[in-house]
């Protein structure tokens, strides 16, 4: 893995965090491997105000090709949520559209001025020198009757996927979910991908084995893929 280059301090920026989920919404960090303030991989679950729940649900009935992300209107760090010292923060609502491979994307505003408060984070991990998996890797998290998968980032060149599933796989438990625990996929390699970009989407079947990892074990489940919340190779390699 080559070298990095990159200057490593940390301005206060602003943040998307990605949305999936109608009953419980979770929030996914997008990140920028080429800038120390968004080299972070972080999964959180949001207590958003009853108004902001409602215009983004109605919204994306409305807009189905498109993707919702809550944003800080005020500069801020990340490290304050990982260390949980900043739990809430002046946000607004965006209605994202994408194109293609995620070249072209609009962040659209469509509710502002309020408060997005933190309830609980699931992950929160800086990158670091790191091998990449022999095959692809992914966060599992949801609660309740739903779950979502999330690309599992090492380095450049890899993409950001999120993926909301069918229905939760058996076998995986509520704390499982809850802690964002990781899956493979044995049958789709990663392993750096011979430093080519991932120019298409690596999972086009419906359904997947995969092993949940949990506490040093490792439990074969299968995983339903549903409806793909996010895909992102340019600015997340930039």
């Amino acid at each position: 893995m080559p070298p990095r280059h990159d200057h490593e301090h940390e301005d206060p920026s602003v943040h998307s965090f990605l949305l999936a989920g109608r009953k419980t919404i979770h929030g996914y960090h997008l990140a920028m491997f080429g800038m120390a303030e968004h080299r972070y991989q972080v999964l959180l679950k949001y207590n958003l105000p009853t108004d902001v729940i409602n215009t983004y649900l109605m919204d994306a009935q409305a807009h189905p090709e498109s993707f919702y992300a809550v944003r800080n209107t005020e500069p801020m760090l990340l490290p304050p949520v990982g260390d949980g010292t900043l739990t809430e923060y002046p946000a607004r609502l965006d209605r994202v559209t994408q194109t293609g491979n995620g070249e072209d994307r609009v962040f659209e505003p469509i509710k502002e001025g309020f408060t997005a408060r933190i309830k609980e984070v699931l992950n929160f991990r800086r990158f670091t020198q790191e091998d990449f998996p022999a095959h692809l890797t992914y966060l599992i998290y949801g609660e309740g009757d739903e779950a979502h998968i999330a690309h599992r980032l090492v380095d450049r060149p890899h993409f950001e996927q999120i993926i909301t599933l069918r229905h939760v796989p058996d076998g995986l438990t509520q704390d499982d979910l809850s802690r964002a625990v990781e899956v493979t996929i044995p049958s789709v390699p990663d392993n750096g991908h011979g430093n080519e970009p991932w120019t298409t989407r690596p999972l086009p079947n419906s359904d997947y084995k995969a092993v949940l990892h949990r506490n040093g074990t490792a439990q074969p489940i299968t995983l339903p893929l549903g409806d793909e919340r996010w895909w992102n190779i340019t600015t997340l390699n930039a």
